[in-house]
């Protein structure tokens, strides 16, 4: 957003004309027409005077910059926080289910890993709907995330095709070596499809 589209904006959520506004900067409405058509620049004493005016920073009129106040360093934090954490609730989730499997071969195991792994979805996501997160958090909880939630995916996968048991990791002593091939090279797919995906869209 440019200084006019910011002027333009501002002047609206006011809900002032050009005139008004005019008046208040001792300019004409032609001036401001221009100011906010990008055929003109206002000078810094009416940028100071619009700063005043419109309840803004000067660095927000000329560049954008809004201050950051208390609440929103807080959020900050809060968001840079939760972008650490989640994706490795996936991890969690993935290493106590094949720890709780090894142990006890009951569902419970996978029923731990699913838990983590969806809560770690859900904290990445319910943050980026309130906006404590970016895009690009949510694309580094993948790039993290994927290969634990991909592995123990397929792995149960593989292991209820090819021994009827849910393990969350693959067991290797099964027959179906074939199944097996297939379902590595799938995952060796994905996670470079995703973390390809991810990286391109961090980098924009």
């Amino acid at each position: 957003m440019k200084l006019a589209d910011r002027i333009l904006e501002l002047r609206k959520q006011k809900g002032i004309s050009q005139e008004a506004l005019a008046d208040k900067l001792g300019v004409s409405r032609q001036a401001i027409s221009k100011w906010e058509s990008e055929q003109s620049t206002p000078e810094l004493d009416k940028i100071v005077l619009m700063s005043d005016f419109f309840e803004v920073t000067t660095d927000y009129l000329l560049k954008g910059i809004e201050p950051v106040s208390e609440d929103n360093e807080k959020s900050r934090r809060i968001g840079n926080a939760l972008s650490l954490l989640s994706p490795w609730m996936a991890w969690i989730g993935f290493i106590t289910a094949c720890a709780l499997w090894y142990e006890y071969q009951n569902a419970f195991a996978i029923m731990d890993g699913f838990i983590w792994m969806i809560g770690s979805g859900v904290v990445i996501y319910v943050s980026k709907l309130n906006r404590i997160i970016d895009q690009k958090a949510v694309c580094r909880y993948w790039m993290i995330s994927i290969p634990a939630i991909s592995v123990f995916v397929l792995s149960i996968l593989y292991n209820a095709l090819s021994s009827g048991s849910l393990a969350p990791y693959p067991l290797l002593y099964t027959n179906r070596y074939s199944l097996l091939v297939i379902c590595l090279l799938l995952l060796i797919g994905v996670n470079i499809a995703v973390e390809v995906g991810m990286y391109k869209r961090i980098k924009q």
